[in-house]
């Protein structure tokens, strides 16, 4: 897929995401990471762009500028628990210097994912699927206000919300709006633009499959 294609022109597909970024990390060598990870029975079978991550488990390490970018469903997720996973406590004792973002959108079922770890602290989890929030912990981040500051929904798609449902589900229903867009707006800290704008190939990445 060449560079005049951008993520933005598949918006209409169902277009998972799920990805970590580790700030100021450059020229990271993917072999040698996933020996710091302790990621063993993977083995490398080329190059890939970041459209090659939708909807597949393989594991694709890369980059974007000085940042790291890996790609795969289940160290992703590893993020998203109450308590911090060993996935998670590896990816800090290895990074304790950078800022670890943890981001997923999974638009098949309409379900989301964000943790954000600064000065190896959780600093804000939260977790949803379909209208519901599984886990969350920390305060609102900037992007969370950016956004509830915004109009979630037009005036007539809020009416027509009213009348099935009463005002606290409307409202419930705004929030995980909002929360469900705040993963791409977080992408924004670390790429030119939200993820969904980039072009494809402008995040490199190796492509591992699991033995």
């Amino acid at each position: 897929m060449g560079a005049i294609t951008s993520l933005q022109n598949i918006k209409d597909m169902a277009w998972n995401k799920y990805y970590i970024v580790v700030t100021n990390r450059p020229n990271e060598v993917p072999d040698d990471l996933l020996k710091k990870l302790e990621l063993t029975g993977y083995i490398k079978v080329g190059q890939a762009d970041f459209h090659d991550t939708n909807k597949s488990n393989d594991l694709f390490i890369g980059s974007y500028g000085d940042n790291l970018v890996i790609a795969n469903p289940d160290l992703t997720y590893a993020f998203f628990a109450i308590q911090p996973t060993q996935i998670e406590k590896k990816f800090i004792e290895i990074f304790p210097d950078s800022e670890i973002a943890a981001l997923a959108e999974n638009s098949s079922v309409g379900e989301f994912g964000y943790a954000i770890i600064e000065n190896n602290a959780r600093v804000r989890i939260k977790h949803g699927c379909d209208g519901n929030i599984y886990n969350e912990l920390g305060d609102l981040l900037y992007e969370e206000e950016e956004i509830l500051e915004g109009d979630i929904f037009e005036q007539e798609e809020l009416d027509e919300m009213r009348e099935d449902m009463n005002e606290e589900d409307v409202q419930k229903m705004i929030a995980f709006e909002a929360s469900w867009r705040t993963p791409a707006q977080i992408s924004k800290r670390y790429f030119a633009d939200r993820i969904d704008n980039l072009d494809s190939d402008s995040i490199k990445m190796t492509r591992y499959k699991k033995m």
